[in-house]
């Protein structure tokens, strides 16, 4: 390669303070995060559900379940642990989506209230995902409160044709 040969612009000065950065890097990429982050604390809350529903059938002594737990050499005490390891990291997920919400001009709603919504119901966190789903395709982010709203509509729809 030749020492002339320079693919720099060096007589453009946008090139020097970053102008010609892709659009895509200044406006996609606080969204891709924030939704993929979201995505992350929704798998999260389903483990906790999960595992907490695995501890307590298991305790329980619940057929099916003790079936499962046996298949996989697990007992109550394992789904204890791997209950708060979920946690953990649920609680993780929502302080790293709070804040890629922050960047992007949202609120989040109340921690535990908002967490265990999520655990608690598997249509929510269906729901959601499919939301957010849409939101990557149209490079546009639903707040948490506007995702719940989308979802009490779906429910109001719901009820409406039963």
């Amino acid at each position: 390669m030749r020492d002339d040969y320079n693919i720099e612009e060096k007589d453009d000065e946008r090139t020097f303070n970053n102008e010609l950065t892709p659009d895509c890097e200044n406006r996609i990429l606080p969204v891709v995060e924030y939704l993929g982050e979201f995505k992350a604390l929704i798998d999260a809350c389903g483990q906790v559900s999960y595992h907490f529903n695995m501890k307590k059938f298991v305790s329980a002594d619940i057929n099916k379940a003790k079936k499962i737990a046996s298949a996989y050499h697990h007992d109550a005490q394992y789904y204890t642990q791997q209950l708060n390891e979920w946690r953990v990291k649920a609680r993780r997920s929502y302080a790293i989506v709070g804040f890629h919400a922050a960047r992007l001009g949202f609120q989040m709603p109340n921690e535990n209230d908002f967490l265990n919504s999520l655990v608690i119901s598997k249509d929510r966190r269906a729901a959601y995902k499919g939301y957010l789903d849409t939101c990557l395709k149209k490079e546009e982010p639903l707040s948490p409160c506007e995702l719940e709203t989308k979802f009490q509509c779906r429910l109001k729809k719901r009820l409406n044709k039963a």
